[in-house]
């Protein structure tokens, strides 16, 4: 049965030379308060790593300002909007973009869709009736641990672990110091070196390279979407480095590395809560930690993040976000890759993010 509920009327096209001189800020006015996923730094970064990008605009009575990345997976193209987009009606945005991408893009084999939306089953039934099937999960803060800055700063202090205020405060007492410092080259050379640390110096699996990190962290420094934070124990040079993402409603607590040999127990607590009071005051929503393993996982002791998992739950639990979805347009062809060519390819790639 065809269902045959009014839908908003929206068409899909290219921005224009004014809106891409804009864009961030238009990205900032979408009804999900903008992703530093949709912003022209993570277009830069995405187009140093091969991608095509589409600056796309849903026009509608509430618009959206959509990033789309577009690839060759080896059978065919594909697109990919990171975290986005959202509209109340996305039936309407799924029929907009299949419309224009048969008239614009009549090859791509589909198209991946990934609203910021909490992974229920009221999320997923409006997926499935906007026309899209469920696909994998690409972010790697898909499954995250995000800090509610919408309270008193008592109430998020309370809302630690008993051990995380207990280091807090050990590190307050023993002299621990941050400090925000403007980002430079140098300090890119710094922090890829503390993170060379993370595991006992074996890093993440499918972590990127040192190329990759420093093409984000100035790509983002340079348009003043960068926070850069030091944490001093008194040690050989900081013993903390963290970058975040203040764009949007949620800042990303992007990277940090750390030296091993700690003088005073506790930065990292510290380093966490300073910044949490520092962006509630300039009225960010939330701070999401990027990254974690998925609630049903959040007790296996070989997941490949239970080690980051066990730190970072000590400042809230584990949330899950609704996977990608997709737009099948060349479903012979979607069915083909996923069985043959993209296991192949994501042995090649050995990278947590997938193909994306």
């Amino acid at each position: 049965m065809t269902d045959s509920r009014p839908t908003t009327p929206m068409r899909l096209r290219p921005a224009t030379a004014e809106e891409l001189r804009d864009w961030d800020d238009l990205v900032l006015q979408n009804p999900d308060g903008g992703q530093f996923t949709q912003t022209l730094a993570f277009a830069e970064l995405k187009r140093w790593d091969g991608f095509t990008t589409h600056h796309l605009v849903l026009d509608a009575e509430q618009p959206v300002y959509a990033l789309a990345l577009e690839r060759n997976g080896w059978i065919g193209r594909f697109w990919y909007f990171p975290c986005a987009p959202w509209h109340p009606d996305m039936r309407a945005v799924v029929d907009a973009i299949r419309t224009y991408v048969r008239r614009e893009h009549p090859r791509l084999i589909s198209v991946k869709l990934e609203p910021r939306l909490p992974r229920d089953a009221a999320s997923m039934a409006l997926l499935a009736d906007a026309g899209l099937t469920q696909a994998e999960d690409v972010q790697l803060h898909t499954h995250t641990v995000v800090i509610d800055l919408e309270r008193t700063e008592e109430e998020i202090l309370a809302s630690f672990s008993k051990t995380a205020r207990k280091l807090i405060r050990r590190a307050e007492r023993d002299g621990f110091t941050i400090e925000r410092v403007e980002g430079d080259e140098a300090l890119f050379d710094l922090a890829w070196q503390r993170m060379q640390t993370i595991r006992g110096g074996r890093g993440l699996a499918g972590m990127r390279d040192e190329a990759y990190y420093k093409t984000i962290w100035r790509a983002f420094t340079k348009r003043g979407q960068a926070d850069w934070w030091l944490g001093h124990d008194g040690g050989d040079g900081p013993q903390t480095v963290t970058f975040t993402i203040p764009f949007g409603r949620t800042v990303i607590d992007k990277d940090e590395g750390s030296r091993p040999e700690r003088l005073i127990e506790g930065g990292a607590h510290l380093g966490r809560w300073t910044r949490a009071k520092h962006y509630r005051e300039r009225g960010f929503t939330g701070m999401d930690m990027m990254g974690a393993p998925p609630t049903w996982a959040k007790d296996d002791p070989d997941h490949w993040m239970a080690g980051l998992a066990r730190f970072k739950q000590q400042f809230g639990e584990i949330v899950d976000f609704a996977p990608s979805h997709d737009l099948l347009l060349r479903p012979t062809a979607q069915r083909v890759w996923r069985k043959a060519v993209r296991p192949i390819e994501w042995r090649v790639k050995q990278r947590y993010t997938g193909l994306w």
